[in-house]
């Protein structure tokens, strides 16, 4: 179990830090409005997990979880 940044995720291709397999990129973002309105990007639907721990990406090879930090 490990965690990542929230930025780090939306802003730069993410790998996994235990065996190296590609986990996200950017291009999967999604475009949504916050609570004033403002468009913003969000993690891509789908792509998140979510367990009694909070929300995470999972690696599709060695299912590495990371956990996502604010």
């Amino acid at each position: 179990m490990s965690s990542v940044g929230l930025a780090q995720v939306l802003s730069e291709n993410f790998y996994c830090i235990r065996c190296g397999e590609w986990v996200y990129c950017p291009e999967m973002n999604q475009k949504c409005r916050d609570e004033q309105g403002k468009e913003v990007e969000k993690i891509g639907e789908g792509c998140l997990h979510q367990d009694e721990k909070g929300e995470y990406l999972e690696c599709p090879s060695c299912k590495e979880r990371f956990y996502i930090e604010e």
